[in-house]
Formats: structure tokens, C-alpha cells, sequence
């Protein structure tokens, strides 16, 4: 009996000393929550979606058109003249290749000379006349047609008529028989009445300074025609050049000049009517030089200047013919 009794009050204290823990407990929460409040934590607002901006896409470049690698120009001939247009019409091929061979100076105009002990040894309008007259048969030969504005040993005007027009001949009594402009003329003159396609005037040259030596070649630049006179003097030059040396002889190249011959040149109003047909003069060597006289001298030198002068003309009408 006491035994249940003194349980009894055990469980009666402890459950005292459970309601006073947890009145306890209510108290010192409740001083807290006076003092201090309790902060929730405010709700993290929803952001507003904001639409994102679709990238302005970068336009596709679309390739360009490669530029074609340039191939190298081929190689020019040489040389390969183009006729000039415009000047093909006045030179309408009809199959004849015509050459008017000028032979320089002759009668009493000697040309340059070469004087040794006083005395004149050579003269220029043999050579000339010479080398002409071959030349004229070996193209015949070739089946071309050609006419000479001399070939005697003679003035072209030797009645000295007043033949380029301007009122003057050569005075009676004087050294010449002719004035040198109507003789000039005439040889124009000739050239043109023959329809020719080509004049060549073949020269010798000559100074008074004996160490000047070699070959030239002019021709004018200013007529309708020059790229062809020019061509020719292309050939004539080169011909001239190969033929020596082949002869062993070593000589002076004093290359291609432009000059206002009176046989090539442009028009002289009042005073010269001018040849209508491409060409070229030709200095062969110097008659005053001692080295270039032997040679136009040896037995080599008809075969070396005639074959030069063929050879450069047979190249002319390979590119234009007649």
C-alpha cells in the first residue's frame, strides 16, 4: 500500500516538474519574440521575362568572283610588225611585189669619195651603181619587178629641168648639171609612176675623220607608212649586221636612225612631192675609213652587201606582200 502510494507521488512530482519545464520553455520564447521579431525573408520576386533579342544574324557574304590569275603575254616577235590600219588601203595587194632600187648620186655628183696622195681612189656612185645593178638581177631572179631610178653613170635630171617646181635649176657654168632638189624629185618621181611597194636607196658614207667606221640604216617617222619603213629598216639593219660578221669582217654597228631624207621624207611644200611607198637609206660602210675600203674593196664584199640587201627585202614582203 505504500509502496503504490510513494509511486504515486513520484509521478505526481515529475509530472509537476515536466509542466514547470515547459511553462519554462513558453515563457523564454514568448521574452523573445517581444524582443526581437522574427524576419521571414521576403519572397524573392518572379523577374518579368524580359524576350530576348533574336541576334541580328550576320549577312552570308557571298564570295566575290575570283579574278582569273593573268597568264603571261606571250612573247612579241621580233620583229613582227602589224600593218598599220588605213594604210593597208592604199596598198591593195594585187601579187606584184614591186621594188624601186635608188642608186645615189652618179653623172657629176660623186657621192662621198675616199682621197689617198691627193688623188680621188674611190667614189660613191660606182659602188652604188654596182651593187645596184646586181642586187636588181638577183631579185628579178626571185620573180620581183623592179625598176631603178638610174643605171649609167648619169644625173637622174641631167636636161636640168625645173622638175620639183619651186623655180630654180643649177646654174649654167656650174659644178653641177642639175639642182639637187629636182634631182631628188626625179628619183621620187620615178619610184611613184612605178607604183612601187618599197624604195631602197642604197648609199656609201664618208667624213673627214678617217676613224669613223661602220653601217647604218635611216628611216622617216612621220609619214603614213613608218611602221612598215621602220620594219624594213629592221630587216636591212639585221642582214647587214649577220653578212659581216659571216665575211669575218668586224663591223662598226651605228644602228637605225630617223631622219628627214629627201627620197623618204614627209611633203615639202613647194619643194618636194614625196615618194608614196615605205623605205629606208642605207649606208653601207665608210669609203673614208681605211678598214671599211678594203673591205667594200675584197672579193667578198659584192656577195656579203647585194645578199644583205636581198635578204632584208625578201623578209619585207614575207610580211607585207605586194
Amino acid at each position: 500500500m505504500d509502496s503504490r502510494q510513494s509511486r504515486r507521488e513520484d509521478v505526481a512530482r515529475g509530472a509537476i516538474i515536466l509542466l514547470i519545464s515547459v511553462g519554462l520553455a513558453v515563457v523564454i520564447v514568448a521574452a523573445r519574440i517581444g524582443r526581437e521579431p522574427i524576419l521571414s525573408p521576403a519572397p524573392t520576386p518572379t523577374p518579368i521575362a524580359t524576350a530576348t533579342a533574336a541576334p541580328t544574324p550576320s549577312p552570308t557574304l557571298v564570295p566575290s568572283t575570283p579574278t582569273p590569275t593573268p597568264r603571261p603575254e606571250p612573247p612579241t616577235p621580233t620583229p613582227a610588225p602589224v600593218p598599220v590600219a588605213g594604210v593597208d588601203d592604199a596598198y591593195v595587194r594585187d601579187g606584184r611585189n614591186i621594188v624601186c632600187i635608188d642608186p645615189g648620186h652618179g653623172g657629176e655628183d660623186l657621192g662621198n669619195v675616199r682621197v689617198e696622195d691627193g688623188r680621188i681612189v674611190l667614189q660613191e656612185k660606182d659602188f652604188t651603181l654596182e651593187h645596184s645593178l646586181l642586187l636588181a638581177d638577183r631579185l628579178r631572179e626571185d620573180g620581183y619587178e623592179v625598176v631603178l631610178t638610174r643605171e649609167t653613170d648619169t644625173e637622174v635630171n641631167p636636161s636640168n629641168e625645173d622638175v620639183n617646181g619651186d623655180g630654180e635649176v643649177a646654174p649654167e657654168g656650174g659644178p653641177a648639171r642639175t639642182d639637187q632638189l629636182d634631182d631628188l624629185q626625179a628619183r621620187v618621181n620615178i619610184c611613184n609612176l612605178a607604183a612601187a611597194d618599197l624604195l631602197v636607196s642604197v648609199h656609201y658614207n664618208g667624213a673627214e675623220n678617217v676613224f669613223l667606221s661602220g653601217y647604218e640604216v635611216w628611216f622617216n617617222d612621220e609619214r603614213p607608212f613608218s611602221e612598215r619603213s621602220e620594219a624594213f629598216a629592221t630587216f636591212m639593219h639585221e642582214a647587214l649586221g649577220n653578212a659581216y660578221a659571216e665575211a669575218g669582217y668586224e663591223a662598226v654597228d651605228r644602228g637605225i636612225g630617223i631622219e628627214d631624207h629627201v627620197v623618204t621624207g614627209p611633203e615639202r611644200p613647194g619643194e618636194l612631192v614625196p615618194s608614196e611607198m615605205p623605205g629606208a637609206v642605207i649606208e653601207g660602210l665608210f669609203l673614208s675609213n681605211d678598214d671599211d675600203a678594203a673591205f667594200i674593196q675584197s672579193d667578198v664584199a659584192e656577195e656579203t652587201l647585194v645578199g644583205a640587201y636581198e635578204e632584208a627585202i625578201t623578209r619585207y614582203f614575207g610580211v607585207y606582200p605586194g
